[in-house]
């Protein structure tokens, strides 16, 4: 069982975010069929989804049904967001009804057109959502820049800060690690940004250990199988989830040594050395 089951509904974004890089990978949106298949071939391995790796979720025009089919399968679903979108799809995430969170990028808004404009957006979901708040809001912030406050986010923090003034002064709440309540089940998260995993950038450690084939697995729109959430480009491509079941994929050869890997706390995968976000999990004893 997994906690989370990252599938990925669609590869289009309608943004170009400096820090997200682009999938070289055909776009595409995950069809009705093939999203029944793989639903249904992830049955068992846990009840968490979540509808991302890389692209923007709330560009699949069958969102409403994929929403509702995962709730008739017995699945919550977590959606994150860039937040361009929130507003127009408001109806069918507010009526959802297994949502288990959203989570809204708001760095998204330097791929945007403007601040004040993307935020109103927002702005305009959170009203809708104050009137029913039945899963919880996460508005996310790459904030931490050794204490200041980057000049490209200077002027949504202070619409932030107009809205929900719980959010404090700039300096305090960038170095409180903790969750903060901003209104009812609306709250402010923020974090380092980190390095997407790239087999071009040089390796991190060949030591460590991750969550990934832990607590996660990823699928991506064309069903590609892979061990987290970060593998954006199918980097280490475990197998395809139309043509063999779950459980034969992580029966492989190639999903084992990952494993058994992580247990000797030994990265086997080229790609796991070069990725940022594992440096959350390192232990002094697993080097640079």
């Amino acid at each position: 069982m997994f906690d989370k089951l990252f599938l990925e509904i669609t590869s289009h974004c309608n943004l170009a975010c400096s820090f997200c890089p682009p999938t070289l990978r055909k776009k595409e949106h995950l069809s009705p069929d093939r999203f029944e298949l793989f639903l249904s071939r992830l049955e068992g391995f846990g009840k968490n989804l979540y509808f991302h790796v890389k692209g923007e979720p709330l560009l699949h025009p069958s969102l409403g049904s994929y929403l509702a089919a995962a709730r008739a399968g017995g699945f919550s679903v977590s959606l994150t967001t860039n937040g361009t979108l929130v507003e127009e799809r408001a109806d069918e995430l507010l009526g959802a009804g297994n949502l288990a969170k959203l989570s809204i990028s708001l760095h998204s808004h330097t791929g945007a057109r403007g601040a004040e404009s993307y935020w109103r957006s927002v702005s305009a979901f959170l009203d809708r959502h104050r009137e029913k708040p039945g899963f919880p809001v996460s508005l996310r912030l790459w904030s931490r820049s050794g204490g200041a406050l980057p000049p490209e986010t200077a002027l949504l923090w202070e619409l932030v800060r107009a809205r929900y003034p719980a959010a404090g002064d700039w300096e305090s709440s960038s170095s409180d690690h903790r969750s903060k309540e901003l209104d009812n089940r609306v709250y402010l998260n923020q974090a380092d940004r980190f390095e997407w995993p790239d087999l071009a950038l040089p390796s991190v450690s060949s030591k460590g250990f991750c969550r990934g084939l832990g607590n996660q697995i990823g699928v991506l729109v064309d069903g590609t199988v892979v061990p987290c959430c970060l593998d954006g480009e199918g980097s280490i491509a475990l197998g395809n989830l139309g043509s063999s079941s779950l459980a034969e994929i992580l029966d492989s050869p190639g999903a084992r040594a990952i494993r058994e890997g992580f247990a000797r706390r030994e990265l086997v995968e080229p790609l796991c050395r070069s990725c940022g976000y594992r440096k959350r999990f390192r232990r002094a004893s697993d080097g640079d």
